[in-house]
């Protein structure tokens, strides 16, 4: 997410020390079918689900090795996150960090994290499985330094040495209050927000006296989009006329951190509820919409009974909201951004969103998409636009539009991706032309059935 030297919308560029360069704020994802696109989702949940959950004692690490190469099952699979945190110390206002891990189906091989500092690297630690087995090969750098009182290097030891072979040392570290780690591990727990297309509950952030404002925001954006819809409302309603399952109501508990906070649930039918938690409980409300007929009256829609559009843009609501707070640190990624979406509105979302970044602003979107409407150097810089292709040995590729350096700012841009300069372009050969059928000549000349047609 690090800018090329371009300077096409460059006001939307973050600006922060220890990095090499200004920071991108937005990536927009291109791919035929099966490409990869949503795969490169899932590798940021599972690695998020690492670090914020970690695995049981003796359990498999749920890695998910390449299958189209036998050998891939016995490497690992290595992750390498550059972040940016705010800094918990006197003097320093944001930090940038190095977070790297390996893993294989049974246990963590590699695993490090480095402040990157405007000209040195400073070392936190570092663990490396030796091979042949035995015990991992630990270095506790930030522990070794004079500052660091002789307890507190002791503690350090303590929970390297207690961490488990398929357990991530910087999930035990917060599991055991080292919170020197801790502003890392909420950057993957809080900070990064994966969004699937069909997830059962979208998480809010809001909290509870600020709903009126999420409602509004949302019934603002749907008139925008020419829905008809006057308002939105909330209806109260016992959590148990929900139906909610047992193993939803968990992730949902789970997912609100506090009391007033809350997740917009999806139900079976379509149907959208707010939950909010208070003093250990959960409070639902089902969400209505209204509209006014020709004579003025007020009618109450559900929002099973909207278009799957009008339900998209609802559930794009609370993210883009968020999205308006300056103060907002978060990294969203949404799969299928456009789905249902008419491109002149996903346009005018991404519009809306671009008119709040500037150099201070800290909130990132990356996305994956169809729609070619929004593939337009007005819209987004050069190095916002990446491609995904599948190669022949059925690998995920990625490429960047930055990188094809004769490209102009006045180019076509969909022209050239149509064409396949880019890659990133579904490989569909011919349909198989369907047999001829034969003709039973003894039902030549009979009358055909009603209402049906050959």
């Amino acid at each position: 997410m690090l800018s090329s030297k371009e300077t096409q919308h460059g006001g939307r560029l973050a600006v922060a020390e220890g990095l090499a360069g200004r920071i991108l704020q937005t990536a927009a994802i291109w791919g035929g079918n099966a490409s990869g696109k949503s795969n490169f989702c899932k590798v940021l949940q599972y690695a998020q689900w690492m670090v914020s959950h970690g695995t049981k004692p003796d359990a498999s690490t749920s890695r998910r090795p390449f299958k189209l190469r036998k050998a891939a099952a016995r490497e690992p699979s290595r992750f390498e996150f550059d972040i940016l945190v705010e800094s918990e110390s006197e003097g320093d206002k944001e930090k940038a960090f190095r977070y790297t891990f390996a893993v294989t189906g049974r246990e963590v091989v590699e695993e490090s994290l480095v402040e990157l500092r405007p000209a040195s690297i400073r070392p936190y630690f570092s663990r490396k499985v030796v091979e042949g087995g035995g015990e991992p090969a630990w270095t506790l750098d930030w522990w070794e330094r004079k500052n660091i009182s002789e307890d507190e290097r002791l503690f350090a030891k303590f929970v390297a040495r207690g961490t488990k072979g398929n357990q991530l040392f910087l999930h035990e570290a917060m599991d055991r209050n080292l919170e020197l780690l801790a502003p890392v591990f909420r950057w993957f727990r809080d900070q990064l927000v994966v969004v699937e297309p069909e997830d059962n509950f979208l998480t809010m952030d809001t909290e509870e006296p600020e709903r009126g404002e999420l409602r509004e925001f949302a019934a603002s954006l749907l008139r925008a989009a020419g829905t008809g819809i006057d308002e939105i409302e909330a209806l109260q309603v016992p959590a148990a006329a929900i139906g909610m399952p047992t193993e939803v109501r968990e992730k949902v508990l789970d997912a609100i951190k506090s009391d007033n906070e809350g997740v917009i649930l999806r139900s079976p039918d379509h149907g959208r509820f707010s939950v909010f938690r208070k003093d250990g409980e959960l409070l639902t409300s089902r969400l209505v919409t209204y509209r006014t007929t020709t004579e003025g009256l007020r009618v109450q829609f559900e929002l099973s009974e909207e278009s799957d559009g009008t339900r998209r843009v609802f559930d794009l609501s609370p993210l883009f909201l968020d999205l308006e707070d300056s103060g907002c640190r978060k990294v969203y990624v949404i799969d299928e951004f456009d789905r249902s979406l008419h491109g002149e509105m996903s346009r005018r979302l991404l519009e809306h969103y671009f008119d709040g970044r500037n150099k201070s602003t800290r909130a990132q979107l990356i996305f994956t998409a169809h729609d070619l409407f929004l593939m337009d150097q007005s819209l987004l810089r050069r190095d916002e636009m990446w491609f995904v292709d599948r190669s022949p040995d059925g690998a995920t590729k990625l490429n960047c539009l930055s990188e094809h350096k004769s490209l102009r700012y006045d180019k076509d841009v969909r022209k050239a991706y149509l064409e396949g300069q880019f890659g990133g372009m579904p490989r569909i050969i011919d349909f198989p032309k369907r047999p001829k059928r034969k003709v039973n000549e003894d039902s030549v000349g009979q009358p055909k059935l009603p209402g049906f047609e050959v």
